[in-house]
């Protein structure tokens, strides 16, 4: 009798085992499957396959934050919001250590690493931008909450753009091409693009050969990101999301683009959420729905509660990549909580 207990007590531990090297292969799978997925989706593909019209407008919806006045604020907890999205933004947190040592050192005033870093990411992988911009352009009401989760890569892509920007000692005229069909019947209204428009100073870039629209752009608060960028192209401008255009003309049939929309800077920038994340900026939603979702076990979420303050120690000495690890260890944890409950 003795025997067999023995035999069942050994014969649990020894699922129990197999479990957690399941489990690890499965973090070691999902690790490789995520660098394969970034170094596939690094290459850009043709933007906006979809012919539908979309509208070209004031973006009422997007997210339009310039930090103004509470830059400093903002950017002594935007670590914390970092420390949550890189637990739900495995693309994010596997692009960041791929590129934190390919990026280059900051040469301009007031950027840090941080701010090289987010520039490159954006302009190498095409999947990362695109499901950025599109987060930007509907997130209105889900700014200052954990179901947008770009605050961290939006803060230092802004604050970057900003640093660049000659505003307002110069502006200059872009060029941007898309793969999207607009409304062409907004000659002398004033737009907004409500994402980050990668542009540039020539009108064939190497990273677009889209030409159902095109724009010609005067921007007065795009930046040059020519230095940071992962392309080697020269006159490389990021137009931010809150910048405002006047529509001056529309041309149709040109050589360079079927449809050319040309912009007129109206050097007056609108923010309809300025400084709206800085009253709130430790929420931890994340944190909570754990303890909920588990049913409040101590040890899993003093683990958790260690991971997250690892991960965050970790930000706040720059060791970003190492992070990715982390995210690792908190995914075997949870898998491995589930197990023995």
């Amino acid at each position: 009798m003795a025997f067999m207990n023995q035999s069942g007590c050994g014969g649990r531990l020894l699922r129990n085992w197999a479990g957690v090297c399941v489990a690890l292969v499965l973090v070691v799978l999902l690790v490789y499957f995520e660098i394969f997925l970034l170094i596939r989706w690094s290459q850009t593909p043709a933007e906006g396959t979809k012919m539908a019209v979309s509208p070209l407008d004031m973006a009422s919806e997007s997210i339009d934050d310039m930090f103004d006045g509470c830059r400093s604020a903002t950017a002594s907890a935007i670590d914390l919001f970092g420390v949550f999205e890189w637990q739900v933004n495995i693309n994010f947190s596997y692009a960041w250590a791929l590129v934190e040592k390919k990026a280059k050192k900051p040469v301009h005033k007031h950027l840090k690493d941080d701010h090289a870093v987010v520039m490159y990411i954006f302009t190498r992988y095409a999947s990362i931008r695109q499901t950025f911009n599109k987060a930007l352009k509907t997130g209105k009401d889900n700014y200052s909450t954990g179901r947008f989760r770009f605050h961290y890569f939006y803060y230092y892509l802004t604050d970057a753009v900003q640093a660049l920007s000659k505003y307002p000692t110069s502006c200059r005229t872009v060029y941007h091409r898309t793969g999207e069909r607009f409304d062409q019947n907004i000659v002398n209204t004033n737009v907004r693009f409500g994402a980050f428009i990668w542009a540039s100073s020539s009108k064939q870039p190497s990273w677009s050969y889209n030409n159902i629209s095109c724009f010609e752009i005067f921007t007065c608060f795009g930046g040059d990101i020519t230095y940071y960028s992962s392309s080697k192209q020269r006159g490389q401008v990021l137009i931010p999301t809150y910048e405002v255009f006047k529509v001056t003309d529309i041309v149709t049939n040109d050589p360079w683009c079927r449809v050319v929309y040309k912009l007129q800077s109206t050097k007056t920038p609108r923010t309809d959420q300025n400084c709206k994340l800085y009253p709130n900026p430790t929420e931890t939603p994340f944190i909570v729905k754990l303890v909920l979702w588990h049913g409040g076990n101590v040890f899993m979420l003093a683990c958790f509660s260690l991971l997250m303050l690892t991960s965050f120690i970790l930000v706040k000495q720059r060791h970003v990549g190492f992070v990715a690890a982390v995210l690792g260890a908190q995914l075997v944890l949870i898998i491995v909580a589930f197990m023995w409950s």
